[in-house]
């Protein structure tokens, strides 16, 4: 008797724990307030959410197809609205809402503003005739489920547009929701905490954002004072350092317990200088200027940063990054080369030239800015070929804005000292400079192209990068290294400008097996003595082509004669490049960085989400 006690408890407590933990499943009674509603009729409402259900389309909902084809293979059952009001279920999905903050999603985004105000209504017994009631009970049933929806679909691919986030200049491939991951979801929306749970992303980057976005967030509302502006140099004493002590501790780079001082002492300014380095500000002993500017940005500032490139790891790549790869990074001004999940090479970039918005208002519409034409592109692509000695086919908008009015002022000092020669477009026929008055070629309408002999004055440096895309753009080495001194970088056309592009190569000859006698060879080609008796024997040979060549040329293509010229290197092994835009990342020591929007995007996607 005592043993079929005892299965009896266990029975009845496994029974009673199922239906705890699924208590949202369950189907309920209607809520107390809900009896107000006396008219209310079960069959009434079939028939109405039946017909609204036919009448949708997809104006009214963003997931109308999805939402449409669950109820009508679910015999148009309501699942939130069911008996009126499934108050548990609401209130778990709303409670799941309320808490996007964590992923850097608006609730408002997720329509749970909305829905609040149409249970406050029904709750106030504000909905005061029955067919009022039922078209409330079917908006609300709509709601819940394109909230719970549209939930799934940000955590899992984005709940932004990465071409509308980016103004256009978007060429990566991103996967969306397609009806089989928005069916299938729909299938499980009586799970609905544990499929939203399992959509969150796993990614360790994403992770660390979210940490440090989940202890910023209580702070959102904060004021703090501002700092004030004066330069006070180590050793001096301030009343301002002791607000900067409070931010520090605030934002991460003094210790919670840290004792305020209002003397710059070499612990704040340890302090100090952690904060510039995560802000890619030069260190130095004193303080004032930018750093004193950046101290005062409030704490949404932050908050927004860490939402919108949570939004970045969140949108579908295709393809994913495998284990070796290049990435360029526009708002760090860096490339780093991953080989077999190491990084093998790590440099810095000059990327293209972006403008102020506020210069130009036509490129913001309905608060989004779209890229200016000078930017460098997102992409993916792989790199397939490196070119030696690179010629530069100098654009024609570039020959049109620029080059035109030099040629008009003096062509002939302009092509000698860029070394320039001038391909008529019509015929493909080499022109000589003084044969042309620029003066009088219509500007509208160029008939001719500029080319840049190959050779280390050449815009494009020694070497260059090719991979297929749409924008003509290419990392490439320089001529002008001084520029890589510079903090902002964004001043090319849209071309990636890379300070070390050799020991670029050199990782790419490594992935493709490149032996000793071929590196040679390349060296050779790049301008570089020999080293070995085979190198020597290489040169002869490559001098003897070289005389062959030139003996063929006719007497008016000898004009034009360049003995260095471009040299293309065909990749058996290509290398996948992504070129990216993250304003806020995890750096090498683990550590939050956070950079400038140079291009304008990151409120693109927080207007994205709000809006």
């Amino acid at each position: 008797m005592a043993r079929f006690i005892n299965v009896l408890l266990l029975c009845l407590s496994i029974l009673l724990g199922s239906s705890c933990h699924n208590k949202t499943i369950g189907t309920e009674r209607a809520p107390h307030w809900f009896s107000h509603y006396t008219a209310f009729s079960a069959k009434s409402y079939a028939e109405h959410f039946a017909q609204r259900l036919d009448a949708m389309n997809d104006s009214s909902h963003v997931y109308a197809d999805a939402l449409q084809h669950y109820y009508q293979t679910h015999a148009c059952e309501p699942y939130w609205t069911a008996r009126g009001v499934q108050e548990a279920r609401i209130d778990t999905l709303m409670q799941l809402l309320g808490r996007s903050y964590e992923h850097g999603i608006p609730d408002t985004f997720l329509l749970r503003p909305a829905i609040d105000r149409t249970l406050n209504l029904l709750k106030c017994h504000q909905v005061t005739n029955d067919s009022t009631l039922l078209d409330t009970l079917y908006n609300l049933e709509m709601r819940l489920s394109e909230a719970y929806l549209k939930y799934v679909c940000a955590l899992h691919y984005g709940a932004t547009d990465p071409v509308k986030a980016n103004g256009g200049k978007w060429l990566m491939k991103s996967l969306k929701p397609d009806n089989e991951f928005r069916y299938s979801t729909m299938e499980r929306m009586k799970q609905f905490p544990s499929t939203i749970h399992e959509n969150e992303p796993e990614i360790p980057e994403y992770k660390h954002l979210q940490a440090e976005l989940l202890r910023l967030y209580p702070l959102k509302d904060s004021v703090l004072a501002e700092i004030a502006m004066p330069t006070i140099r180590k050793g001096q004493r301030n009343a301002a350092l002791q607000e900067v002590c409070r931010r520090l501790m605030l934002t991460g780079e003094l210790p919670a317990d840290f004792t305020v001082t209002d003397r710059l002492t070499d612990s704040l300014l340890a302090g100090i200088n952690l904060f510039r380095r995560h802000n890619a500000i030069p260190e130095c002993d004193s303080l004032g200027g930018e750093t004193v500017r950046k101290l005062n940005r409030p704490i949404t500032y932050y908050l927004d940063k860490l939402a919108a490139n949570m939004e970045r790891l969140r949108w579908h790549v295709d393809p994913e990054k495998g284990h070796t790869y290049i990435a360029v990074n526009i708002p760090d001004f860096t490339l780093k080369a991953i080989v077999e999940d190491t990084v093998a090479f790590r440099t810095r970039i000059c990327c293209g030239r972006t403008q102020d918005p506020a210069k130009s208002p036509a490129r913001t519409k309905r608060g989004l800015v779209s890229a200016y034409k000078s930017e460098s592109p997102l992409l993916f692509s792989r790199i397939n070929r490196i070119v030696l000695n690179p010629e530069w086919r100098i654009p024609y908008d570039i020959i049109k804005n620029e080059y035109y009015y030099k040629l008009c002022k003096n062509n002939t000092a302009v092509v000698n000292r860029e070394k320039l020669y001038i391909i008529d477009s019509r015929t493909g026929g080499y022109v000589t400079p003084d044969s042309i008055d620029w003066t009088k070629v219509n500007p509208g309408n160029i008939p001719y192209r500029l080319r840049q002999t190959s050779g280390r004055h050449n815009a494009l440096g020694r070497i260059k990068f090719d991979f297929p895309n749409t924008e003509s753009v290419y990392l490439h080495d320089t001529n002008n290294k001084g520029a890589f001194k510079r903090r902002v970088r964004a001043l090319s056309h849209g071309c990636i400008r890379v300070e070390n592009p050799m020991d670029l190569a050199a990782v790419l000859y490594a992935i493709n097996d490149f032996d000793e006698k071929r590196l040679e060879e390349i060296s050779i080609i790049l301008g570089e003595d020999p080293t070995t008796e085979e190198g020597e024997q290489y040169l002869e040979k490559k001098i003897e082509k070289e005389q062959e060549y030139y003996d063929k040329l006719s007497d008016r293509e000898k004009q034009f004669y360049r003995e260095l010229r471009p040299t293309t290197i065909q990749l058996k092994k290509t290398m996948p490049l992504y070129i990216e835009y993250f304003t806020c990342f995890t750096g090498d020591d683990g550590s939050i960085q956070y950079r400038e929007d140079i291009y304008y995007k990151d409120g693109n996607i927080m207007q994205l989400m709000r809006r």
